[in-house]
């Protein structure tokens, strides 16, 4: 192999490997979702005292989002954009009367749901992240030494963290976290524990899952996501085409790239009914809208919503 052949071959392969790492190093994309209480409400309260456990397990995404911003390999999509794209994303399918009420107004529709993961993939989110607050439980061990009376008690504070792939939404990584702290308890001397305390083992408990969710993670989303492509027309091009709240553009709309799974579509045009169906994209499809007018009186209009039909065609 000549000089230049070595080097040629040498700036290929150093090229590949940034790339791959430059891959590898791509941060998770997360949206939180809330934390759930799962002790029912139980603990001791003469060690705790009268703890308000909701407003308590509330506070677990603010210790979630503190440890994640903390690792370069998760970047936080923020909340408040996720609830505004769910707003947003709150489709209604003209197709699903609510009885004795639908043709009352015309903006009574049924809505169509889960949006979350339609919101989150809008949002360029790869995993939705819920938690739980197991249990805040105590154990005691009694000692007897010499006459010597004592009690060693132990809080243990142990919660779950689960994450959600925004495509299928399979559960794709769970993971708990444990901390406790010890007490010793005399006749003389008795313990109780503050919330402050009691926040410091939460924060613990959520650091020591977060390592375990993000080995799961990056091993789950190290591959691209299976994606598909998608033409659609309409009965009356041109008309704007939306998905997922994403405006695609003017039909006829060909071979758009979005991943594969469950999304929702959108067609509007002035003088016709906004049509919105919830659709699973599985493989190369060309979908046709049959379109319909907006100057139908309401027996009409019921029977052309329920008569209403998608042509679906896969496409190889």
């Amino acid at each position: 192999m000549t000089m230049q052949k070595r080097i040629i071959s040498f700036i290929t392969i150093l090229i590949f490997s940034i790339l791959s790492l430059s891959a590898q190093a791509r941060p998770v994309r997360v949206i939180m979702l809330d934390f759930a209480d799962e002790t029912g409400g139980k603990a001791d309260a003469a060690l705790i005292g009268n703890l308000n456990f909701r407003a308590f397990t509330e506070k677990g995404p603010y210790f979630l989002q503190k440890s994640l911003l903390s690792s370069p390999d998760f970047t936080l999509i923020d909340r408040r954009d996720f609830v505004r794209q769910i707003e947003q994303l709150q489709p209604r399918d003209g197709s699903d009367p609510v009885p004795g009420s639908f043709f009352a107004t015309r903006e009574r529709r049924t809505p169509l749901s889960p949006t979350f993961f339609n919101a989150a993939r809008s949002l360029n989110g790869d995993a939705l992240i819920q938690g739980s607050l197991l249990a805040l439980s105590t154990s005691r061990q009694k000692i007897n030494q010499g006459g010597y009376q004592a009690e060693l008690t132990t809080l243990n504070l142990r919660v779950m963290l689960q994450a959600l792939d925004t495509v299928e939404g399979d559960v794709i990584a769970v993971q708990e976290g444990k901390a406790s702290r010890k007490f010793r308890q005399t006749s003389t001397v008795q313990n109780q524990i503050g919330e402050d305390e009691l926040l410091d083992l939460y924060q613990k408990a959520i650091a020591t899952a977060v390592p375990g969710i993000k080995t799961q993670l990056k091993g789950r989303l190290n591959g691209a996501a299976a994606k598909v492509k998608v033409w659609v027309a309409t009965s009356a091009d041109p008309a704007m085409i939306e998905l997922d709240g994403i405006l695609l553009g003017s039909s006829p709309v060909e071979g758009v790239e979005i991943i594969r799974g469950d999304h929702t579509l959108t067609v509007s045009r002035p003088g016709f009914e906004t049509i919105t169906k919830k659709i699973m994209l599985e493989n190369n499809m060309k979908i046709t809208v049959p379109m319909i007018s907006d100057q139908l009186n309401a027996e009409e209009r019921k029977e052309a919503f329920s008569n209403l039909n998608l042509h679906m065609l896969k496409i190889k």
